[in-house]
């Protein structure tokens, strides 16, 4: 099903032949800098049922993503409740991985505009978050391209990551809908 469409993308719930094309994400090196693992095939089947599990209970999740012009697979954006105990949680969470072969076309910053937009006008969501890797520079401007404000006082250590870890340390974003 559609959720959301742009000009050049098509957002919309999952289907079974998009395991093939999400694994291969999933595996991507450069897709997976910021990841504590590489995901493989049943990572991402467990990661799509999750998604879909997520829009069964809450009528929304991270969606699909695919270009107009062919319908290629292309990654996934969307909203989440995030599965950690932190200072800012209960949240909501927009998130989103794209294959390295589409990085830099704007992509990710058109499909989290509009899903932006569909928690605020649509869902009535008040705020909206978003988290990374502190050296996630890719995905942090992104996130300031969306509107997003970070403060150094919200950072936080990843509580599923060992405090040694290279990737422990992660900035949060914040977007409140009356200051979008």
């Amino acid at each position: 099903m559609i959720i959301l469409k742009t000009k050049r993308l098509i957002l919309r719930t999952w289907k079974e032949q998009d395991l093939d094309s999400m694994s291969a994400i999933n595996q991507d090196p450069l897709v997976c800098e910021f990841l504590p693992k590489i995901g493989d095939r049943v990572a991402t089947k467990n990661l799509i049922q999750l998604f879909n599990n997520h829009y069964e209970k809450y009528g929304f999740t991270a969606y699909a993503m695919e270009l107009r012009s062919n319908g290629k697979f292309i990654g996934f954006v969307g909203l989440l409740i995030p599965s950690i105990e932190a200072h800012f949680t209960p949240t909501i969470e927009i998130a989103w991985r794209l294959d390295s072969k589409y990085w830099g076309k704007g992509y990710a910053t058109e499909a989290a505009k509009s899903v932006v937009d569909f928690a605020f006008t649509t869902l009535k969501l008040e705020e909206v978050v978003s988290f990374t890797v502190e050296n996630n520079i890719r995905s942090r401007r992104v996130m300031e391209k969306i509107g997003m404000r970070h403060n150094p006082q919200d950072d936080f250590d990843h509580p599923k990551l060992p405090k040694n870890s290279p990737l422990s340390r992660h900035v949060l974003y914040r977007l409140n809908r009356r200051s979008k």
